[in-house]
């Protein structure tokens, strides 16, 4: 039955799109939509003999992008899959229970993968892994600098019970589990992963920690890693209960967007935390994949800085806070040169756990 509507569905788009230019006619020539996807759309291509095996598809790929209604049969067809059909109209976004959304790419990791407890580290792996940390602690700890790696547990783990339960329970057995017990183990490597904490502060308190519509936690759960880090770095921060939080309008929603649903889906909470020191925080510089760069009047003495990824953003504000001066890069515009140029005291190496196997190829030499 449902196979039989989903086909009907289609047959009725096919036939919007083969009489859409009529239609367009019709309702004095309107103008194509301007699209949600930030990208450019394929030009006409000029046939000749010389690319007339590649002619077919570039002229397909420009008819596509000029398809009468375009973007609102994306719409339409995202809508119809999530509420008609209850399910996903992009492979990377799982469509979870109560209206949560989980990130599912290859190209990071694959989380859901990490779930189930497959794509497990060899032993060659974690050694490797293990000898890139261990050289790039020696070689910090030589100018006086302390190394922690910090992993932020991915939103699977934390709100298992959202996900489809087609994909049962967490795996005991992890890729990113079986890291931190090998570094923990067989290292000196400071390992910082907040995922009991997490956990334990579901129970806690009532907020939610990650975005219900995004593969990111929120200033609550980053409030939490943080804490976590400060106390590994021996700086003690107020508990969530001491402090004020303040529910504001719904912000960002990266895997709505990826179903081009944001608008119709977009009505998650977020937060804003205050009430902890911030020691008269200033920010000299906020560039989203450069360097965000702080200074703090009555912070902590020693200078923190952090090789970073986007997880960091809902960080920043607290842990610059305790420092008197902080630099945190993302890892696009990360160099070795340039940590070192900073003269930290501090470098923390913050990712998210879908991307801990890039930790196979991180290894500071100079």
């Amino acid at each position: 039955m449902k196979a039989c509507i989903r086909e009907k569905v289609w047959i009725g788009m096919f036939l919007l799109v083969l009489c859409g230019s009529q239609l367009c006619w019709l309702f004095a020539g309107r103008e194509e939509s301007a699209g949600q996807e930030n990208r450019t759309k394929a030009p006409k291509p000029v046939f000749s003999f010389a690319s007339i095996e590649e002619y077919p598809a570039m002229y397909e790929a420009y008819y596509n992008d000029r398809l009468p209604w375009r973007d609102e049969l994306i719409r339409l067809n995202s809508a119809l899959e999530y509420y008609v059909f209850q399910s996903s109209s992009n492979r990377n976004v799982v469509r979870g229970r109560d209206g949560w959304l989980f990130y599912n790419s290859d190209a990071d990791d694959n989380p859901v993968e990490g779930y189930k407890g497959m794509q497990l580290f060899t032993e060659e792996e974690l050694l490797r892994i293990a000898d890139n940390l261990t050289v790039t602690q020696a070689l910090l700890a030589e100018r006086g600098t302390e190394f922690v790696l910090f992993i932020a547990p991915n939103k699977e783990r934390i709100y298992a019970e959202k996900m489809p339960s087609y994909y049962g329970v967490p795996a005991e057995v992890y890729r990113t589990g079986q890291l931190v017990e090998y570094l923990r183990e067989n290292t000196e490597i400071r390992v910082v992963y907040p995922y009991e904490e997490l956990l334990a502060a579901r129970e806690t308190y009532p907020w939610q920690l990650y975005y219900r519509l995004d593969t990111h936690w929120n200033y609550i759960g980053g409030y939490i890693g943080s804490c976590v880090l400060a106390d590994e770095l021996g700086i003690p921060m107020p508990a969530l209960d001491r402090l004020t939080v303040t529910e504001t309008e719904p912000t960002i929603c990266d895997l709505a967007d990826m179903l081009n649903l944001r608008d119709a889906l977009n009505t998650d909470r977020d937060y804003v935390i205050s009430g902890y020191d911030k020691y008269h925080l200033t920010t000299d510089r906020h560039d989203l994949t450069g360097s965000y760069v702080y200074h703090c009047e009555g912070g902590d003495d020693r200078k923190l800085f952090m090789l970073r990824d986007s997880f960091a953003d809902a960080m920043d504000d607290f842990l610059a806070s305790q420092f008197r001066s902080s630099c945190m890069v993302h890892y696009s515009s990360y160099s070795h040169q340039l940590a070192m140029q900073e003269e930290p005291d501090i470098f923390v190496y913050e990712t998210v756990e879908r991307r801990v196997g890039e930790l196979l190829d991180f290894r500071m030499e100079l």
